[in-house]
């Protein structure tokens, strides 16, 4: 059994990629050529989520293993041991793939289509391939500010470069007077 599915995205228009894969290929093969026909870096952490019949993300599909032995969740399963025809819904043919975490950005994935093999292809492999893609990895001011970091803390100038008298300057001379004073090394002994 051949499955084909759309995958769309809401941030870009006329974004559009076709994948066909074999029911008994796993997740991780469907990752990995997703990847190869957008051009990302593969190894950022990524995940499908099955969409529940409420229109909610449900079962989570990781590229890594996230559970412990002490972990009994059953709602997260590696991609590489899980096979397409494990999860593929005839009543709910949709998922998502969040492909940048910090940002929750995501792909929309749809079944449009389960068949028999009519040639000797070899899958997966991407049938359709339509516009660009959005960047993999979008930070900007606002994803900071969610994480809870100051970019005023921050040096954004990357020309200018610290020099000694810049380090110096940021040196608290108060902090030397912290411990005990000797005026000579029978004061030091005298403490020993």
């Amino acid at each position: 059994m051949i499955y084909k599915f759309r995958i769309t995205s809401s941030e870009v228009d006329g974004f559009v990629r076709e994948i066909e894969i074999n029911h008994e290929q796993t997740y991780l093969e469907f990752h990995n050529k997703i990847q190869e026909s957008i051009g990302y870096d593969n190894t950022q952490m990524t995940s499908f989520y099955q969409i529940t019949s409420a229109g909610e993300r449900g079962l989570e599909i990781a590229l890594f293993e996230m559970n412990t032995e002490e972990d009994d969740n059953l709602n997260i399963v590696p991609m590489d041991v899980s096979m397409m025809r494990e999860f593929v819904s005839s009543e709910r043919p949709e998922l998502v793939y969040v492909f940048d975490f910090f940002s929750d950005r995501y792909f929309n994935i749809e079944l449009i289509e389960k068949g028999i093999s009519k040639s000797k292809a070899k899958y997966p492999k991407c049938s359709v391939s339509k516009g660009d893609a959005p960047e993999q990895i979008k930070m900007d001011a606002e994803n900071f500010e969610d994480l809870g970091l100051d970019l005023g803390e921050l040096d954004t100038d990357p020309k200018k470069e610290k020099t000694a008298d810049d380090y110096l300057a940021d040196f608290d001379d108060d902090n030397l007077n912290d411990g005990p004073e000797f005026e000579s090394l029978d004061d030091y002994e005298d403490i020993l």
